[in-house]
């Protein structure tokens, strides 16, 4: 472990990167096919229904929606008929039990067909405003596709791509969980349609809309730039630990704990919005640290331009980047104040830099803010000016995050107490036949010791005026005091963009090492143990965090084991330090009497080398 003290940044950079590498290889491992159908056909009140001829009656229909109607959901009705003038409902979304429907999710549901029946209406339901379908296909009893022949455009759109179709949904060629609603709305504006879900401001969905360009409206497309997002992270967040302690081995070990982290690998594989929120909200802090610690004029004004446009971004995609930008406000007004304090002549400094910071945290933040939403303005019909629409989707915005259809008590929801120790992870997919299942979670071990970790920085960080500190505990603690106050369903996932600063806590626990000698080695072994066992926990939920045949009972059992396992490795590291606070040696005492600076044993100390060479020198050297 010695060896990784005298790391050099070059050797750093190298590990850190295989890091990331092999990360970027379980990331994208698998991540979802590539042949989802490209092409639709649109029902609307015009033309609000396709026909098909079947050689036989089918018995089930496969079908894939590309768009969402404007209930947010799709509603599907199909109607089949012998002689092709009187038809007869044989199939309704709306008379189905197992759930709602949505789009890009491969369906495959019975029809209600008698034996002579060969002509088939698929239409609209009268209610909502259109039916967005990219492929059907027609079966019989024995899982055979049906050849069926097209009646009029619409049906041929829905035919013309035979080789796509599924005859079972999966994670790996459907959407699950929301990303039934954030690719499906980036396509929307992408071709101009109306886009039928928008409950957060659009610019991330502009980044899916990138992906669905490079690799295709499909599940890879969707999730593609997710991973990019959290493979970066892992270099950044390696960056940002280099900026905090000028060590090599803290940020190794930052960027090896969010590679193992259970809600970083599947969040990141999600075609969702909190991949790109984490990353912004990485880059505010970090930006704003180096103009901290910057001397260079025009270098601190280009860092605060970094900080001032990642918030933009942040903004941008969610509203819950706000809290994070008043983390920003309280970290430079303390910095101004404090160095003010101390050196009156850096007023003057200070006077322009907040002129700056007038731009670049409300200017390019309402700038961004104000141009993202020019896609999503030629969505809508007769839409005004690019700042009524905005100003009009805000108060949509507002009334939904504060309206009834956000109190419903969601079977996952869950407060943000437990999110400090994942209590209730977020349930994302379920295979009933494979009995495959995917949660979002977190790694108790990295989720337990970093909740130490940021109290740690934030205590540290006051008494000690460690600027480095109070970065890390002022990042995660604005983020997460306002869901204190917020009764609207929450989930796990709106902790994730903390998690990247709960591991900086548990790093900056670790660097501060103990301070009584005869705990060094113990505090050395923790460290070891600690990684390991993070490291392990990550392959042992590996079925759940990515999607293998385990059992609700295994799951159970993996899960509960986990989370005795991090709450026992917290609380000896809790008595550890606890311990290294209260021991009282007489070498202390000694140095408390000559005034000596205290002893430091790090995690990666060298003291016994430096013992044995004083030993090995002669008496008198």
């Amino acid at each position: 472990m010695n060896k990784l003290a005298s790391l050099t940044r070059k050797q750093g950079a190298v590990i850190v990167m295989v890091i990331t590498v092999l990360y970027a290889f379980a990331a994208f491992f698998s991540l979802g096919e590539t042949g989802s159908p490209q092409s639709y056909a649109y029902l609307d009140e015009e033309t609000p229904f396709a026909v098909f001829k079947t050689e036989q009656a089918p018995k089930y229909l496969d079908f894939y929606p590309t768009f969402n109607d404007n209930s947010k959901y799709v509603h599907v009705i199909v109607e089949g008929s012998s002689d092709g003038q009187r038809y007869v409902p044989v199939f309704n979304t709306d008379l189905q039990k197992e759930g709602y429907f949505a789009a890009m999710i491969w369906y495959h549901v019975p029809l209600d067909t008698t034996e002579n029946m060969r002509f088939f209406r698929v239409r609209k339901n009268d209610y909502w405003n259109r039916l967005v379908i990219a492929e059907i296909a027609f079966e019989d009893g024995e899982g055979h596709i049906l050849a069926a022949t097209p009646a009029d455009d619409l049906a041929k759109k829905m035919l013309d791509e035979p080789q796509t179709v599924r005859q079972q949904s999966t994670n790996k060629n459907s959407a699950i969980f929301d990303e039934s609603y954030f690719p499906s709305s980036a396509a929307e504006m992408q071709d101009g349609r109306a886009a039928a879900e928008m409950d957060h401001p659009p610019f991330a969905r502009l980044i899916i809309g990138i992906g669905m360009s490079l690799f295709g409206r499909n599940p890879f497309g969707f999730r593609g730039t997710q991973v990019i997002f959290g493979i970066v992270m892992i270099p950044l967040l390696y960056l940002f630990a280099l900026k905090l302690w000028g060590k090599v081995w803290p940020g190794l070990l930052a960027a090896l704990l969010l590679a193992v982290d259970f809600m970083h690998y599947t969040q990141t594989r999600l075609g969702t919005l909190d991949a790109y929120l984490a990353v912004f909200i990485l880059l505010m802090f970090f930006f704003l640290y180096a103009y901290h610690l910057e001397t260079h004029r025009v270098k601190r004004r280009l860092y605060l331009l970094g900080s001032g446009l990642f918030t933009a971004f942040a903004v941008s995609t969610k509203w819950s980047g706000c809290y994070a930008a008043l983390g920003l406000a309280v970290l430079y007004f303390y910095w101004l104040f404090s160095d003010v304090a101390a050196d009156r002549d850096k007023l003057s400094v200070y006077l322009v830099d907040s002129l700056w910071c007038v731009v670049f945290f409300i200017g390019i933040p309402a700038l961004v803010y104000l141009l993202s939403y020019i896609p999503y303005r030629a969505t809508l019909e007769d839409p005004g000016s690019l700042l009524q629409v905005v100003v009009d989707h805000t108060k949509t915005l507002l009334a939904y995050h504060t309206g009834a259809s956000t109190y419903n008590n969601h079977p996952y929801s869950s407060r943000w107490w437990t999110w400090l120790l994942a209590l209730k992870p977020v349930f994302y997919y379920w295979d009933k036949a494979a009995d495959i299942r995917i949660y979002a979670a977190g790694n108790p071990m990295v989720w337990g010791l970093g909740l130490l970790g940021v109290v740690f920085a934030l205590i540290r960080g006051i008494a000690k005026r460690q600027d480095g500190l109070l970065t890390i505990a002022v990042a995660y603690f604005s983020q997460l005091i306002p869901w204190f106050f917020i009764g609207r369903d929450t989930f796990l996932y709106h902790y994730y963009p903390m998690v990247a600063f709960l591991i900086l806590g548990v790093c900056a626990m670790f660097e501060d090492g103990v301070r009584t000698k005869s705990l060094a080695g113990w505090h050395r072994g923790t460290v070891l143990c600690f990684t390991v066992l993070s490291g392990a926990a990550f392959f042992a939920a590996f079925p759940y965090t990515y999607g293998l045949p385990l059992s609700a009972t295994a799951y159970d059992a993996i899960r509960i084991t986990l989370l005795v396992i991090g709450l026992l490795m917290m609380a000896f590291y809790f008595g550890l330090r606890l311990t290294d606070w209260l021991m009282v040696s007489p070498e202390r005492d000694e140095r408390r009497m000559s005034e000596e600076q205290p002893f430091r044993a790090d995690v990666f100390e060298q003291s016994e080398k430096t013992d044995q060479k004083d030993k090995s020198k002669p008496n008198g050297a």
